[in-house]
């Protein structure tokens, strides 16, 4: 998009004129190309923020279509996010023009370091219990737009699995996948990131610890939470690391999402993070 056309909108958005535009590409990796900005008004005021085009997809990182809705993050974060109180980046504005394609989103733009730079067990463990507090919330979860990570959802990934992996390699799993489909959409719905890995979570350091700032909405939705602790706890841990931080989102949640106590919870966790694995293996199936 040219200067002039993304001056104009954001003038709309600030509801002042736009004497100054500077822009530059952001180095965090998306599925959409995302710019820095530096804006300065017509009234001399500055301000710095992410441009998203969510409808520019960048291939390395595309997310397959049966997922894809340019129009969901700005939907979490305009009807969901901002309105619950959320610590997400702040939404500056949003512009949507189907007839051009557009799909534009305006955000604070965050100091801070991601988590999975930081291996202090102290973030890790306020990660954790930033979560159970955002699933604990009872958010509006009936936005048309957001995913809805049941029985379907989990099978279609298994499928997808099956097509991009060697003829027979899953066929135990496929045989008692049904089992874990079932365990997943028994276990209590709440709205969810869908994808918070450490990649995504932002961190600021404050005297008493951090302040935990997630990202990149794109897939929120509605389904079992513990989706969520599945990739944040995902990756090359010990058990007993992996299991003091599972810990801490249990003592964190409300007893709703505890149901029958922590070996109940453990399990269901446990399938949580097996269907993350297949949803890896299928990602990028044709």
């Amino acid at each position: 998009m040219s200067d002039r056309d993304l001056r104009a909108v954001l003038a709309q958005i600030l509801r002042r004129p736009v004497s100054e535009l500077a822009r530059r590409p952001f180095p965090y990796s998306s599925s959409h190309c995302i710019e820095e900005l530096d804006v300065l008004d017509g009234e001399g005021g500055r301000l710095a923020m992410l441009f998203k085009d969510l409808g520019a997809v960048t291939q390395r990182w595309a997310k397959p279509p049966f997922v894809r809705d340019p129009l969901r993050e700005i939907a979490a974060y305009e009807v969901i996010l901002a309105p619950g109180g959320v610590d997400a980046p702040a939404c500056l504005g949003a512009h949507v023009d189907e007839r051009q394609e557009r799909a534009w989103l305006f955000l604070e733009k965050l100091e801070g370091r991601p988590l999975w730079q930081i291996g202090e067990p102290q973030a890790w463990t306020t990660a954790a219990r930033w979560l159970a507090d955002l699933h604990g919330r009872g958010l509006p979860t009936s936005e048309p737009r957001l995913l809805r990570y049941d029985a379907r959802w989990f099978g279609r990934w298994l499928e997808r699995a099956l097509a991009r992996t060697p003829p027979g390699a899953l066929d135990t799993l496929r045989e008692n996948y049904r089992r874990v489909a079932e365990r997943l959409s028994s276990w209590p719905t709440t709205f969810l990131h869908g994808e918070f890995y450490p990649s995504n979570v932002l961190l600021q350091p404050e005297e008493s610890g951090f302040r935990v700032r997630p990202l990149d909405w794109e897939m929120a939705g509605v389904g079992p939470g513990l989706l969520d602790l599945a990739a944040l706890i995902s990756g090359r841990w010990t058990e007993e690391e992996r299991r003091s931080y599972a810990r801490a989102y249990f003592d964190a949640s409300p007893d709703r999402l505890r149901r029958r106590g922590e070996a109940d919870f453990l399990d269901a966790l446990a399938h949580c993070r097996l269907h993350v694995a297949i949803q890896w293996l299928g990602w990028s199936a044709a």
